[in-house]
């Protein structure tokens, strides 16, 4: 039987595609297909505002957030205190906390989280400037809301303990897990999202 001929453009696009963490065979599939699903101009319009994502977007050199400028909103804003930092994984979490509208402090994005599975440890991580952070401006708390699975239960422990022999007097919390225990804070709802930082208590090693 003659072998499918698959035209390189898929074949080349796929294995981009499976470069970003956390996209494997079947979602890299999923999404080229369904892309080629919409009508031409949509695809093209998709297409180029990645590219100016790409070209546009950084981290910000204060919290780590992805931003178009070299300080980010959150950070540059003097209606924001840094007596308040909020420790996430990633940016996406922080804008999920932003929508509620509530927060007034500031974040710090780690970038990730510990995966000794996928090679990931405390180094890969912006840790040190966030203890760095802590140092300079010294707030008054430091939320941990990484989430609520093994590993940002694992990050957070890490963290906290850094931060509990650094900075004795620090009050370090950690958000409240309503939420099932294995989600993501960027899949919550507004409510539960809320109640979790509402009902978030001091963290014990």
């Amino acid at each position: 039987m003659a072998k499918p001929i698959i035209p390189s453009e898929i074949v080349q696009a796929l294995e981009l595609l499976k470069q970003i963490p956390g996209i494997g065979d079947r979602t890299s599939t999923r999404l080229f297909y369904n892309l080629f699903k919409l009508p031409k101009n949509q695809r093209l319009e998709i297409i180029k505002n990645l590219a100016r994502a790409v070209n546009n977007l950084s981290p910000c050199k204060e919290c780590f957030i992805l931003t178009n400028k070299e300080v980010c909103d959150i950070c540059s804003s003097p209606e924001r205190t840094k007596k308040i930092i909020t420790v996430v994984e990633e940016s996406s979490d922080a804008y999920t906390i932003e929508r509620l509208g509530k927060y007034k402090g500031v974040y710090h994005i780690l970038e990730g989280r510990i995966s000794p599975l996928e090679g990931v440890g405390p180094e890969n991580l912006t840790i040190e400037k966030l203890l760095q952070r802590v140092e300079k401006y010294l707030p008054e708390e430091v939320i941990l809301a990484t989430n609520p699975n093994t590993e940002g239960e694992a990050t957070a422990a890490y963290i906290g303990k850094l931060l509990k022999k650094k900075f004795p007097q620090l009050k370090i919390t950690r958000i409240g897990l309503g939420a099932a225990f294995g989600t993501y804070l960027e899949l919550l709802e507004e409510n539960t999202l809320n109640e979790a930082f509402s009902s978030r208590k001091d963290w014990e090693s």
